[in-house]
């Protein structure tokens, strides 16, 4: 039997076996659950919903609309506070010191603002404007003057901290389930009938792949649905940044998991009893969950210095390089460089892993130590 053809089979096996298994319909239908709380819940208790806001305004002009947008504010969730100012630089000086989140000039024709124009304070201002011009003519929407440019940090951030929430739980999961099926495997010596036919190579490769296709299978579900489940719920808006982020946490889900497969896969052929699998799968979850954390901090400053060396580090890079991707702060060549770090990590890893797995999944009865595997490959 050829190689490629013997491990479609494994990999086609592993898909109908886990597709039929109930813990994969309940896993994502308890994701789903818990992105819908997410989205819904905040709103519900309050979270999200009126807002203070201060506009400094300087003349009558500027005064007058401002109190036009206080009566309509509450209409649009928000409540606005006027910071009386001197002239239209002290307008400029107050929202560029953060001293009020927008300004009107002088004439009332325009609104400035630091960075970007909050959606319910726009709409306040807007409306308060349109209201008061109506009587003449309908009036064109006010322009907004912007301090330093706009970079959508606060969507970009809540997308990504999403994605990256999912990428994480995903890894970890399907990691830990390619151990599990190893163990079950070889503590029921079904592992000795496969090997009577196929090698252990094309076993391995064919395991990863066919538990790999139904990780990703979920995610795409579980990614749709939620980007779905926020546009009805009016929590989302469904731009190219949200694209994208479905897109960049698909494609280094494969990237990941390939990288991390390889070492679940070897911790779980070290032992003989599901009841151990926690000793030898605890090292990987906690360096999964150290570079989760790091994320954060790659959230807050995604083109720092830090989040940029984490970029080039295999274990790291599967859970920073897509935040850097989603908020736009990994030029191409870092792109290239960082997968072919990867990629090279997990070729190496692949070639280790099938060695060790192979000699250490046929050994039954006590655990196997991760030195003797190692030596046992190698001889």
């Amino acid at each position: 039997m050829r190689p490629r053809y013997a491990a479609a089979l494994v990999a086609r096996r592993e898909i109908v076996e886990r597709i039929r298994d109930r813990s994969l319909l309940i896993s994502t239908a308890v994701t789903l659950a818990i992105l819908a709380a997410i989205l819904l819940i905040p709103p519900l208790i309050g979270i999200g919903g009126t807002k203070t806001y201060k506009v400094a305004v300087a003349g009558p002009q500027a005064k007058q609309l401002a109190r036009a947008a206080q009566r309509d504010a509450k209409a649009f969730d928000a409540k606005i506070e006027i910071v009386r100012v001197a002239d239209e630089r002290a307008v400029r000086k107050a929202v560029d010191a953060e001293k009020a989140d927008a300004g009107l000039s002088g004439d009332a024709r325009a609104i400035v603002v630091r960075k970007k124009l909050d959606d319910k304070l726009g709409n306040a201002l807007q409306e308060g404007s349109r209201q008061l011009r109506l009587q003449a003519q309908p009036p064109p929407p006010l322009p907004v003057h912007t301090l330093l440019a706009s970079d959508n940090s606060d969507d970009l951030q809540t997308i990504t901290f999403v994605a990256v929430l999912l990428l994480y739980f995903q890894l970890v999961g399907y990691g830990y389930w390619l151990a599990s099926g190893i163990v079950e495997e070889k503590a029921s010596r079904i592992v000795e009938v496969l090997l009577a036919t196929i090698r252990a190579r094309e076993l391995l490769a064919g395991k990863i792949v066919g538990i790999g296709i139904v990780g990703f299978m979920q995610l795409l579900v579980i990614g749709v649905g939620a980007t779905a489940l926020g546009v009805a719920t009016d929590q989302v808006n469904l731009t190219g940044d949200t694209a994208r982020a479905v897109g960049v946490v698909l494609a280094w889900f494969v990237l990941g998991y390939a990288f991390y497969a390889c070492l679940f896969a070897v911790a779980g052929a070290l032992v003989p009893r599901q009841e151990d699998i926690q000793n030898t799968t605890t090292p990987l979850s906690i360096v999964l969950f150290g570079s989760f954390m790091l994320s954060f901090a790659a959230i807050d400053d995604p083109g720092g210095g830090r989040a940029t060396a984490l970029t080039f580090i295999p274990p790291t890079a599967p859970m920073i390089a897509p935040v850097r991707l989603i908020a736009g702060e990994m030029p191409v060549e870092q792109i290239v460089v960082s997968v072919a770090v990867l990629l090279a990590g997990t070729a190496a890893l692949v070639a280790i892993a099938a060695r060790m797995y192979s000699n250490a999944v046929l050994r039954t009865g006590t655990r196997v130590k991760l030195l003797e595997a190692w030596r046992s490959a190698q001889s």
